[in-house]
């Protein structure tokens, strides 16, 4: 398997906002994807809220989600994308993260098709 290209990351608060304001929202339990169609690349974005646990906690479901991301073929259409973890998702075994994000990702390119 050739390796995946970096993903390009949403940085500026100002490009969460149009994620916001303009797209429309996927929710799961534990987690929540955030999209807005635009031109150019798929970009993606992550929020981690305290109340998810420490920073080591934190840290860890943003790789795992950034990993999960990068695996990912690259049919999507160009989007932003903004994951949001909900309190509790940091308790979630890799498995159990790794499903909420496989139905979120297959209801997503659904949607987008």
């Amino acid at each position: 398997m050739a390796p995946r290209s970096p993903l390009e990351i949403l940085r500026r608060p100002e490009e969460f906002r149009a994620v916001y304001r303009g797209g429309a929202a996927i929710r799961r339990r534990w987690v929540e994807i955030c999209y807005w169609r635009r031109a150019g690349g798929v970009r993606l974005g992550m929020t981690v809220s305290r109340k998810v646990g420490n920073a080591v906690v934190r840290n860890r479901l943003r790789r795992r989600i950034r990993d999960f991301a990068r695996l990912q073929p690259r049919d999507l259409q160009a989007v932003d994308l903004v994951v949001q973890c909900r309190p509790g998702a940091g308790e979630l075994s890799g498995e159990v993260l790794r499903g909420e994000l496989e139905q979120l990702w297959r209801e997503l390119k659904r949607r987008l098709a």
